[in-house]
C-alpha cells in the first residue's frame, strides 16, 4: 500500500520539540516491498491548501501524526478535522482525540471511577501544572509544592500566561513514573508491557518525576534509564489502568493508539493515570531513547513491521473491508462441512497434528484457531492429553460436527483475525490449514496476537502454495476465495524475543482434487523460553 505520513511542520515556528523530533518514518523498519511510506508536512497557517494538494496524490490511506492543540502554532486538531472532511481513510487518531486534555481525563475519571490524582485538602505534596500542557513543558522542581502557600504562589506565577484550559493542582503521587502503549487490536484494546523511568539512586521523591529536562536531556544522556515492569501485580495494574483510561476518554473504535502516562504509588501499588498521549513515539530512528520504540521492538511479536500491520489490519476490520471475502469462504466451507472430516482423516495434515500431540506438550488450555470440525480436539483426546480445548472457526456448519460437541469446551463463530484479538490467554495456541486465507497484513496481525496470548507454545502450519494452485482455486470458487503463500512472511516475522522455534519442517499435505497438484506446507512449533 502507498501510505502518506502527515506530520506537523515546524516551519516558521519556534517549538522546543523541534530539537528532539526527528519525525517518524516506518520505512526505517518496514521493507518497501510491503508498504511504501511517503512523508508530507503541514503547517498550521496553510493547512487547508497543503492538505488539498496532498489529497490529490495517489495514496491508499493517511497516517496522521499531526499533534498540535488549538493554542499551538503547529498543525493538529483543526488540520485533522479538515483532513477528515475530505473523506479519505485515516490510520491512527482522530481529531476528537487530539482535542482531549487533562481536564477531559478528570471528567472521564469521575464518571467511570478511573484512578487519577485528586486534590485532597490538607494533603501534601502537590503538583501544579497546566491543564493543556504536554511533553512536561513548564514542569520543574518547583512544580512540587509542600504547603498551601507554595501552591498559591506557583498558581499565581503560572496564571500570568493566561492559559486556555487553566491550571491543575493535584496530589503528587510518591512512586514510580511509568507509561504503557495502548493499541486497538480489532475490537479490543490492549496495553503493551509497561515501562518505568529509573532515576539515579538516591534521587529525592520530589525530583523523581518527568520535567522537560528529565524527559529529553537526562534520558538522552543516559542519566535516567528505562526498565520494563514485569513484576506482578504491578504490570497488570498498570496495563489495566492504561486500557481503562483509553476507553474512558471515548476515542476507541477508530483504529486509535496512545501512550498512557501513570505513576505507580509506592505505598499501595495503585496505578494513577496522569495523561493519555494521543501519539506514541514509534517508528523513530533506530536506537532512539524516547522509549516507545523500545517497547515495540522488545515486546511486540514481529517488532515494528508487525505492529504497523496490526494498526492497519485493525482499521480494515473496523471498516469491514474483508466482510465479503469472509462470508464467501464461510459459505464454501459450509457446503464442504459434511465431507470435511473424512477428507482430513486421509490427509497428511492429520498425521502432522498427531505428531505434535505425541511429541510436544499440549496439556492445559488449548485455543484451536480455525478448528473446523474439531480434528485437533479429537487428536488430543485420542492421545490421552488432559486439555480444555476452545475453538474459533469461520464456518457455522463446520462447528456442528460431533467432535465439536465431544471435545471442545467452547467455540466461537467468526473470522479468525477478529476473534483472536479478544480470545484471552491460553497455554497453547494451534492453527492448521487456514492461515493461507489471510493476506500478509492480517497474517502478521494474527501471528503477533497468537504469540501475545500463548503462555507456553504456538503451533501452526503454513501452506507453501504455488501459483497454479492459487489460480485454480480462484477459477473454481471465484475471486473472493483468497489464498496466499506465507512461507516468506514467517521468515520475515522472525522468532519473537522470549521464544524459541523447536520445530520447522516442510511436509506433503494433500493432493488437491481441484487443481490436481500436490500441496506442501511448513509445520512449525514455538515455545516460550
Amino acid at each position: 500500500m502507498k501510505i502518506c505520513l502527515i506530520n506537523s511542520s515546524y516551519e516558521g515556528v519556534d517549538s522546543p520539540f523541534e530539537k528532539y523530533d526527528e519525525f517518524p518514518d516506518p520505512n526505517r523498519y518496514i521493507p518497501k516491498e510491503r508498504h511504501e511510506f511517503v512523508t508530507r508536512y503541514v503547517t498550521k497557517a496553510n493547512a487547508r491548501a497543503e492538505i488539498d494538494e496532498i489529497c490529490k496524490e495517489n495514496f491508499d490511506l493517511f497516517m496522521n501524526y499531526m499533534w498540535g492543540i488549538e493554542s499551538d502554532d503547529v498543525a493538529g486538531v483543526e488540520a485533522t478535522r479538515y483532513l477528515e472532511s475530505k473523506g479519505v481513510i485515516i490510520l491512527t487518531n482522530p481529531s476528537t482525540f487530539l482535542a482531549k486534555n487533562k481536564l477531559d481525563l478528570q471528567k472521564a475519571a469521575k464518571k467511570c471511577g478511573l484512578r487519577v490524582p485528586g486534590n485532597t485538602p490538607g494533603k501534601y505534596p502537590k503538583i501544579v501544572k497546566y491543564a493543556d500542557g504536554y511533553g512536561s513543558l513548564n514542569l520543574d522542581e518547583n512544580s512540587i509544592c509542600y504547603t498551601e502557600e507554595e501552591v498559591i504562589k506557583r498558581v499565581a506565577m503560572m496564571q500570568k500566561d493566561n492559559t486556555t484550559f487553566g491550571i491543575l493542582v493535584q496530589d503528587y503521587i510518591i512512586g514510580k513514573e511509568c507509561s504503557a502503549i495502548v493499541v486497538e487490536m480489532g475490537r479490543e484494546v490492549v496495553a503493551l508491557t509497561p515501562l518505568q523511568y529509573v532515576f539515579p539512586e538516591n534521587t529525592p521523591d520530589n525530583e523523581a518525576f518527568l520535567t522537560w529536562h528529565n524527559k529529553f536531556e537526562a534520558v538522552d544522556k543516559g542519566i535516567i534509564k528505562y526498565a520494563f515492569v514485569e513484576e506482578e501485580p504491578h504490570k497488570a495494574n498498570l496495563q489495566s489502568a492504561a486500557v481503562e483510561a483509553f476507553k474512558a476518554i471515548g476515542v476507541s473504535g477508530g483504529g486509535a493508539w496512545a501512550r498512557v502516562d501513570m505513576r505507580l504509588e509506592e505505598s499501595t501499588g495503585h496505578a494513577y493515570v496522569i495523561e493519555v498521549n494521543c501519539i506514541p513515539v514509534v517508528f523513530y530512528p533506530k536506537g532512539n531513547t524516547l522509549g516507545d520504540d523500545l517497547v515495540v521492538e522488545e515486546k511486540f511479536p514481529g517488532g515494528q513491521a508487525a505492529f504497523f500491520d496490526m494498526l492497519l489490519a485493525t482499521k480494515q476490520m473496523q471498516l469491514g473491508w474483508h466482510n465479503a471475502q469472509n462470508n464467501h469462504i464461510a459459505a464454501v466451507y459450509d457446503s464442504f462441512a459434511p465431507a470435511y472430516h473424512a477428507v482430513w482423516e486421509n490427509s497428511e495434515l492429520c498425521n502432522i497434528q498427531k505428531f505434535f500431540s505425541a511429541n510436544y506438550d499440549l496439556s492445559g488450555t488449548v485455543l484451536d484457531v480455525a478448528c473446523g470440525t474439531g480434528a485437533m480436539g479429537q487428536v488430543l483426546h485420542e492421545q490421552g492429553i488432559q486439555a480444555e480445548v476452545f475453538g474459533i472457526d469461520l464456518s457455522p456448519c463446520m462447528l456442528e460436527a460431533p467432535n465439536i460437541k465431544k471435545y471442545y469446551k467452547e467455540v466461537r463463530v467468526g473470522p479468525m483475525q477478529d476473534l483472536i484479538m479478544g480470545a484471552g490467554e491460553h497455554d497453547h495456541i494451534t492453527c492448521f490449514g487456514a492461515l493461507h486465507f489471510l493476506d500478509t497484513v492480517h497474517f502478521n496481525a494474527v501471528l503477533a496476537r497468537m504469540f501475545m496470548l500463548a503462555r507456553k507454545s504456538v503451533t501452526f502450519e503454513v501452506d507453501d502454495l504455488d501459483d497454479a494452485y492459487i489460480q485454480g482455486i480462484l477459477r473454481k470458487h471465484g475471486d473472493l476465495t483468497f489464498n496466499a503463500n506465507h512461507v516468506q512472511a514467517v521468515a520475515e516475522f522472525g522468532i519473537p524475543k522470549g521464544w524459541k522455534r523447536v520445530y520447522s519442517e516442510r511436509h506433503f499435505l494433500y493432493s488437491s482434487p481441484t487443481t490436481k497438484t500436490d500441496v506442501y506446507g511448513y509445520a512449525m512449533r514455538y515455545e516460550r523460553l
